[in-house]
């Protein structure tokens, strides 16, 4: 019996060894978060109203975390944009950039939420884009399997700053955040281009995307 005590006493301290060692390495990806080359802004950007659907265009941009190239496809879809990425991703947005997706299909890879549909809603504008506006969204989204989700997201202008692209490219955008309590989407924006760089911690598991616009 003191035998077995011994075991179990030797299996409950490589698990717990186990579970401080993912812990840990879920804080690193945290803490080391790929972030774009930017630089202080000499002058302050204007205020930006939302932009239209049809100011959206096309972008090629090159990740963050591995370096590869990827063209995300953007064309307008009934009073908004179809967004679709190179993974198969497929998304919808009627709003505007940083609201969340009202549909997306074989996004991520939860076998409950890769693809749902759902309504989305404005609580508090965010536009003008300015250092220091917030803005709220609601979604209530339904699931390929039939799972109902209503979650807020609240996005916060947060600083401007000019973000350096691949060859050299800079451009002078505001650092707006949205956190839905679930994932933070950061998206360096630039006003008259649109997202020129973007990332995605997901609270669990630390950064999952993260790019910046070669184009």
């Amino acid at each position: 019996m003191q035998s077995n005590k011994v075991v179990w006493l030797g299996l409950a301290i490589l698990m717990a060894g186990c579970g401080a060692g993912e812990h840990k390495t879920k804080e690193l990806s945290k803490a080391f978060a790929p972030t774009p080359e930017t630089r202080t802004l000499e002058r302050a950007l204007p205020p930006t109203r939302a932009p239209s659907a049809d100011e959206f265009r096309s972008m090629t941009v090159v990740s963050l975390l591995d370096g590869r190239s990827e063209r995300i496809r953007i064309t307008p879809f009934g009073n908004g944009v179809r967004i679709r990425e190179e993974s198969g991703c497929i998304s919808t947005r009627v709003l505007d950039w940083f609201s969340p997706s009202d549909s997306y299909a074989n996004c991520g890879t939860s076998k409950d939420w890769h693809t749902a549909s759902g309504t989305v809603r404005v609580i508090d504008d965010l536009y003008p884009l300015t250092v220091g506006s917030t803005g709220r969204y609601e979604r209530r989204a339904v699931s390929h399997t039939g799972k109902v989700s209503t979650r807020e997201t609240r996005c916060e202008v947060t600083d401007a700053v000019e973000v350096q692209g691949p060859g050299k490219h800079a451009r002078p955008a505001y650092v707006v955040t949205c956190d839905d309590g679930r994932v933070r989407r950061t998206t360096w924006y630039a006003p008259g281009t649109g997202p020129v760089a973007y990332r995605e911690d997901h609270h669990e598991d630390g950064v999952r995307e993260a790019w910046v616009r070669a184009d």
